[in-house]
Parts: C-alpha cells; sequence; structure tokens
C-alpha cells in the first residue's frame, strides 16, 4: 500500500522539484512596471535583474550593462582606490618612522631647528666666497682695463681668470638659491610631520591634549619670528624648565666623563702590552738577533693607538670645558628669557 502511494506521489514530485530548480527572474520594464518569469525579455536582458527563490527572497542579483561612461568612472574608481592604498602604506611607513625616531615634538624642533642652522651655515659660507670672489674679480676687471687702456692684448692668464671667477660665482649663486629652496622644504616638512605626530600620539596616557601641545609649539614658532638668535630659539623650543637644561648638561658632561675614564683605562693596558712588546724586542737584541717583523708591526700598532687615545683624552677634555663654559651661559640665557 506505501508502494501504491509512493509511486501515484512521484509524478507531483518530479513537477515540483522541477519547477524548483527553474530560475524565477524579476525585472522592472520601461514603465516601472515590475515582472517575474522563467526568462527575461531580450529588450530588458542588459538591465538590472534578480533571481528569487520560491519565498520571494533575493538570491542573485545581475547588474545592468554599463555604458562606455560607467565602464570609464568604474576605471576611474580603481585607480584612485589602488593610489590611495599606495598612500596609506607610505603614510603607515612614515607614521612608524616618527615613532621610532622621535620621544616628543620638542625633539622634533630641535632636529628641525639642527637642519636649518647646517643649511644656514652653507648659505653663509657660500655668500661670503661670492663677496670674495666679486671683490678678486672687481680687482681683475680694473686691471683687464687698463691693458685696453693702453691698447696692449689682454693675457690669456688674465682672461682665463676672469672667465673662472665669473662661472664660479654663477655656480654659487645657484647653489645658494637652491639651499634657499631645501631650507623651505626643510620648515613645511617638519611642520607637517610634528602636526602628523601630535595626532598620532594624541591617545597616548598622560600625555598633554593636541590642543595644548599645538599651542606650545605654534608659541615656539612665533617666538622665532621675533629678533631672538638661533640659540634662542633652541633653548625656548628644547627646554620646558631651567631643570631640563640642567639636567642634559649633567648627563653631556657625564658622558664625556665615562669616556674619558675609559679611554685612560685603555691606555693602561696598552701601555702595559707596549712594556711587554719592548721587552720582548729588547730581548732579541740582547742576543744580537733581528727584531721579528711581526714583533716590530705590532709595536707599531699599539704605538698608534696609545697616540691616538691621548690624543682623543686632550680632545674631550677641551670639549667638556667648551660644554661647561656653554651651558653656563645657556643657563644665563635662558633665565633672562624666560624671566616674567
Amino acid at each position: 500500500m506505501n508502494k501504491l502511494r509512493y509511486f501515484l506521489l512521484l509524478p507531483a514530485l518530479l513537477c515540483t522539484s522541477s519547477a524548483f530548480a527553474e530560475r524565477t527572474f524579476k525585472w522592472v520594464d520601461n514603465e516601472g512596471h515590475v515582472h517575474y518569469g522563467n526568462r527575461v525579455p531580450p529588450e530588458y536582458a542588459k538591465q538590472e535583474r534578480k533571481v528569487i527563490n520560491e519565498r520571494g527572497r533575493t538570491i542573485q542579483v545581475y547588474d545592468a550593462a554599463k555604458t562606455p561612461e560607467q565602464w570609464e568612472k568604474q576605471q576611474q574608481l580603481k585607480e584612485e582606490a589602488a593610489r590611495n592604498k599606495v598612500l596609506a602604506e607610505k603614510q603607515a611607513v612614515q607614521d612608524r618612522s616618527l615613532l621610532a625616531t622621535y620621544s616628543s615634538e620638542q625633539d622634533m624642533l630641535l632636529a628641525k631647528n639642527s637642519k636649518i642652522a647646517s643649511v644656514d651655515a652653507l648659505l653663509h659660507l657660500t655668500n661670503s666666497r661670492i663677496v670674495s670672489m666679486q671683490e678678486r674679480l672687481h680687482k681683475l676687471t680694473e686691471e683687464a682695463a687698463t691693458y685696453e687702456r693702453s691698447g696692449k692684448a689682454l693675457p690669456l692668464s688674465l682672461k682665463s681668470q676672469l672667465e673662472n671667477l665669473r662661472k664660479q660665482i654663477t655656480t654659487n649663486e645657484a647653489f645658494i638659491k637652491k639651499k634657499e629652496l631645501e631650507r623651505t622644504a626643510i620648515n613645511n616638512q617638519f611642520d607637517a610631520d610634528i602636526a602628523r605626530y601630535i595626532e598620532l600620539t594624541a591617545d597616548i596616557p598622560d600625555s598633554r591634549p593636541a590642543k595644548e601641545r599645538h599651542a606650545q609649539i605654534q608659541t615656539a614658532k612665533n617666538r622665532q619670528q621675533l629678533d631672538l638668535s638661533r640659540n634662542d630659539q633652541l633653548l625656548l623650543t628644547t627646554y620646558k624648565e631651567e631643570s631640563d637644561l640642567i639636567l642634559t648638561r649633567d648627563q653631556k658632561l657625564s658622558s664625556l666623563d665615562e669616556l674619558i675614564v675609559l679611554t685612560q683605562s685603555r691606555l693602561q693596558s696598552l701601555q702595559i702590552e707596549m712594556d711587554e712588546l719592548s721587552d720582548n724586542a729588547d730581548e732579541y737584541e740582547s742576543r744580537n738577533k733581528k727584531v721579528p717583523e711581526g714583533l716590530q708591526g705590532r709595536m707599531k700598532n699599539v704605538l698608534e693607538n696609545i697616540q691616538q687615545g691621548e690624543q682623543l683624552i686632550i680632545l674631550k677634555q677641551q670639549e667638556k670645558k667648551q660644554l661647561e663654559q656653554q651651558y653656563n651661559e645657556d643657563l644665563k640665557r635662558y633665565r633672562m628669557l624666560t624671566t616674567r
């Protein structure tokens, strides 16, 4: 009986399965009317159409065929997305570099002023060279005029000097223009980097609010626009309090002291080694034997290291003395600048 029922229901089941297997499309005609069917008319084949299931839910969407303008727009969006991705990756690298290089925006200001100071030094030196060359050119031009007034031919050496001086002046003037552009670029880049650094570190616990930090940077920039020396600008932008300046001084002096002590200790070791080598050499000479070249080479190297160490100690002691004098002057200047 059960088998009979199964065979009676089988045709209906097959019809139902066949109906479910066929896709039902949903589309909208030109007048805005919604249609359903197993096939989409050819005139609507390039429009958006949807596939729905037996419950009326959309299971697939076929987009409308794009016009040439739409294809072009899509391509532009893809290219723009690719460019934005490259820029984002580059920005991420720059952000990591900023955070790894600097511990505060004051460090960045110090680095900025240091770079600008280097460019300014080159500009000053180059301007001085131009002035000297122009003075020399003026003298040679007067000398050449003397030859012309007397009707004599201009010596080749004098003519060559004039040409070389003019070329050098032109070259140095071009160098100044290049360095001035570089100085502007350094300023702009550091300003942008400092603003970005404040954004990146704004959420760090215990950090001052971004608004306050921006205000401090602006105050430092305003100070730089006053008639302050470069050292004044460095002092004001680098040190928040006098104690910071004293701490930096003590750390640098301590580092110099450590280097001097280490060098002195190394010199003692080298001197002991030199004494041992000298004893070996004396032993060879007492036997009327030639001192081996290897021993002579070692003695020479040790002696050179001793001389270099002694020179280093002298230089570092001089540097320490100059540093002490400079920081004493900086402390006096800082107190004057910060006195209200």
